[in-house]
């Protein structure tokens, strides 16, 4: 059955602080967010930062607890409402926000009684006019059994569409101006941790993440540009606001040079990463997303204050 392991992670959610010991006897003070399988996640106090990591780093005192926190029964789910709550089902919804089309994901079990971060998804440049095709393979990787169990979530993945789509200039015209307003709208209406709101997006769309970000810092905790981003003067913004940037260094579509220009300005920054592939073209999307390390980072990340 889909998504079988959010189940357990819903029944044994309870943000429960303690103090935990390290298998090497190391202390840190933690709230507990879930478990699932062999991982454990914690939201380490007083920084707020949310990490998952295998229960078996964790003393023997700190395992049993997670097993009678796994133990307790669920506590009744609360059904969703309002304008949006019919768009969550277990499945990619498609609808439109005044001029922009989206698709957005959210499983069925969710509950309104929890919250949960948004990942807000954009494509890359695009002559594509249906609604729905923009939800690229890379975008579902966030709704893989594997991942949602540990990262259950909601993904709204706006359309781009034309003229800007097909021009490689939506983000920074009008669908990236309704993406953010769009957004605003699902804070209000959608259980949405409001310090876990992340963009992701892919050549045009990397531009984007960068662009959309650097336009609303105080909305967003973290973003990921996979072969585009904005210049280095932007790079201010990313100081505040965790960037990782991957590309391709014989990327024939989009210079390497772009990212590289931009991490110069943030390499001493510990929160901001480069990943550079000596190959892969254009075309590293894929690989970028498959990665258990970046889904890690970029959940890991809370809205800085």
């Amino acid at each position: 059955m889909k998504h079988i392991a959010l189940t357990l992670l819903l029944a044994v959610a309870t943000l429960s602080a303690r103090e935990w010991t390290s298998s090497d006897g190391r202390k840190i003070q933690a709230d507990f967010i879930s478990a699932s399988g062999t991982d454990v996640t914690l939201k380490l106090l007083p920084n707020g930062q949310v990490m998952t990591f295998a229960q078996s780093r964790l003393s023997a005192g700190d395992q049993a607890f997670i097993r009678e926190q796994a133990a307790k029964p669920a506590g009744p789910a609360k059904a969703l409402e309002g304008p949006y709550a019919n768009l969550i089902t277990g499945d990619w919804a498609l609808s439109e926000f005044k001029n922009l089309p989206f698709a957005i994901y959210g499983a069925k079990d969710l509950s309104a009684a929890q919250t949960y971060p948004l990942i807000l998804a954009l494509h890359g440049r695009s002559p594509n006019a249906e609604n729905g095709k923009q939800v690229g393979g890379w975008m579902k990787s966030f709704t893989t059994e594997a991942h949602y169990a540990k990262n259950p979530c909601i993904i709204v993945a706006p359309l781009g569409y034309q003229p800007y789509g097909g021009e490689g200039t939506a983000w920074n015209n009008a669908p990236g101006t309704e993406a953010l307003a769009l957004v605003k709208e699902l804070l209000k209406s959608l259980p949405i941790d409001k310090t876990r709101v992340y963009c992701v997006g892919y050549s045009m769309g990397g531009f984007g993440t960068c662009h959309l970000i650097n336009s609303e810092p105080r909305l967003f905790a973290a973003g990921v540009a996979v072969a585009g981003c904005t210049g280095p003067d932007t790079a201010g913004t990313f100081k505040k606001v965790p960037l990782w940037l991957f590309h391709a260094a014989d990327d024939p579509r989009v210079e390497v040079k772009y990212s590289r220009d931009l991490y110069e300005e943030l390499k001493r920054d510990k929160d901001c990463k480069y990943t550079e592939y000596p190959t892969g073209g254009h075309g590293i999307v894929g690989k970028v997303f498959e990665t258990e390390e970046m889904h890690e980072w970029l959940f890991s990340h809370p809205l800085k204050k």
